[in-house]
């Protein structure tokens, strides 16, 4: 009984800060949102039998309760592109701890019963880990176009940059991607429309043409490189057919296997490695999504919108885990790492660990107390009385 209510406490307390932030979806569609979250929070693996299990009632068998879980992955009326204004106004009070947000570009993908899934998201570095704003999935192999680099990216500069608390601030938006990405048409487009900054990391057998210098292929200036050897291109043009100027970056340092080369549209090119490092984080949160929390890779779920819909309630329930790691490290709880050293468990996971144990072993008197401390800092950058959320 005390671990029901603390589910229907949580799973209120949720749906009320929905309305307070102003995130319109459907009133069942929301329910059902809220209540897939709260699973996940559970430490429930993004399995449609555990889903299903748990939206399960004395009401409905497990089969009705899966058929639910199923219509709602498959509602065309829900998209990430929806979702992407609640997850910043969650994310604000770590957003603002930042000095620079760096959006992170990458893809991830897997087989399972022969459909491939394949991901490519958006996410914004913090900590040494990512957290997630938009995705799409396709169900197929390969690589990603320019067109949907540009469709994955434009909902999220765009909401950043409608954000007053952002745009008062010189917060600056930095993208960075790795090699898959290196296209300075891409870079054009950011710069050109948005005023963002951009770090790609670019491909050996791709060509370089200065203003004074002649055309150089990257592979043959990475082959008079020696470790420890530092050098800034400016105003370069990638490529034969573009126009569009950065500066390269060529650096091998003592802990690379081999040589790095950016592109940077930074008005400190000498800074772009540090700037592109950041594009790792990324990786563990995928990680977090198909294995180590969320178990992705083992889902029966296989249809491409299906997932992209799934990947909704993941996003959510990883905000609030990173949102409780982080009061956990504020608090002392949990030691900061060293400077330069990764931390041994992340914030999502140090979060998803507390809120789960929370869930399953508090009394409900308890529980509220800390509800109320988890969402404390997004009652404040929000100005939300926590009364309208909490009864």
């Amino acid at each position: 009984m005390g671990m029901h209510q603390t589910h229907t406490y949580l799973e209120a307390t949720i749906l009320n800060l929905f309305t307070a932030l102003n995130i319109h979806l459907s009133k069942p569609i929301r329910t059902t949102l809220v209540e897939l979250i709260v699973c996940l929070l559970e430490n429930n693996k993004a399995h449609l039998s555990k889903l299903g299990e748990y939206l399960c009632d004395n009401h409905t068998g497990i089969m009705s309760s899966i058929q639910q879980v199923r219509r709602f992955l498959s509602n065309p009326r829900i998209s990430p592109s929806l979702t992407v204004k609640p997850l910043i106004y969650l994310m604000r009070p770590l957003l603002e701890k930042l000095p620079e947000i760096i959006l992170i570009v990458d893809r991830t993908n897997w087989e399972k019963r022969r459909q491939h899934i394949n991901i490519l998201s958006v996410a914004v570095s913090y900590k040494g880990r990512a957290l997630p704003l938009h995705w799409m999935v396709f169900g197929k192999k390969g690589n990603s176009s320019l067109e949907q680099w540009r469709q994955v990216l434009f909902p999220v500069i765009i909401v950043l940059q409608q954000m007053n608390w952002l745009s008062d601030k010189t917060i600056h938006i930095h993208v960075v991607a790795d090699r898959e990405f290196a296209s300075p048409k891409l870079a054009e487009w950011l710069t050109n429309e948005f005023d963002v900054a951009v770090t790609l990391r670019i491909k050996a057998n791709m060509y370089l043409i200065g203003e004074d210098t002649p055309e150089v292929k990257v592979a043959s200036l990475i082959r008079k490189m020696t470790k420890g050897s530092r050098h800034v291109l400016y105003n370069q043009m990638l490529t034969r057919n573009s126009t569009f100027k950065m500066s390269v970056l060529l650096t091998w340092n003592e802990d690379y296997d081999e040589p790095l080369v950016v592109a940077t549209t930074s008005d400190n090119p000498a800074l772009a490695d540090d700037t592109y490092e950041q594009r790792f984080n990324i990786e563990h949160m995928h990680k977090d999504w198909k294995s180590n929390a969320f178990d992705l890779e083992k889902t029966r779920v296989t249809d491409p919108k299906r997932i992209e819909t799934l990947l909704i309630p993941i996003a959510f329930a990883y905000i609030l885990c990173v949102l409780e790691g982080e009061q956990k490290e504020h608090d002392g709880e949990v030691r900061r790492p060293p400077k330069g050293k990764t931390r041994m468990v992340g914030l999502f996971l140090s979060g998803l660990r507390t809120i789960s144990r929370s869930l399953q072993r508090e009394s409900l008197q308890q529980f509220k107390r800390f509800i109320l401390q988890l969402f404390q800092p997004v009652f404040q950058t929000w100005n939300i009385k926590p009364s309208t959320i909490a009864h």
